[in-house]
């Protein structure tokens, strides 16, 4: 993570991400609207464009949980296939050598910040 600059937006507070818990919200990502989705992994905090990659469906489409039943690693929650919280890569066999596409955040006083040149926060900013 780095330190948000004065092109960073706030996401939500801190204590809106709890720990293996999940915040969705919109971005257009190099100019396309996407889903995107927070996720607290060992404290720390992470995003990742919200869609699977074996199939193009959001990772909590069927269920607003992510993290499997033992919190190890995030689920997509319509066929199971499971990431690395912390570098993305799937671990599922069916996709291996694949990773989600991280987005760039910065926390910082309390924020989590959108800090990646390659997105910008879209109108509405959370995700349904």
């Amino acid at each position: 993570m780095t330190t948000p600059t004065r092109a960073a937006s706030p996401i939500c507070p801190s204590d809106d991400l709890a720990e293996r818990r999940s915040y969705g919200f919109r971005i257009l990502y190099r100019g396309t609207p996407r889903d995107a989705i927070l996720i607290r992994f060992r404290g720390v905090a992470y995003a990742y464009l919200n869609r699977c990659v074996h199939m193009p469906r959001r990772l909590d489409g069927e269920a607003p949980r992510v993290f499997d039943a033992e919190g190890r690693y995030l689920r997509c929650t319509m066929h199971g296939i499971v990431y690395d919280p912390v570098t993305g890569l799937c671990q599922s066999e069916i996709c291996a050598d694949q990773s989600l596409t991280p987005i760039r955040i910065a926390e910082r006083g309390g924020t989590i910040y959108l800090a990646d040149k390659r997105a910008e926060l879209a109108p509405t900013d959370r995700a349904p």
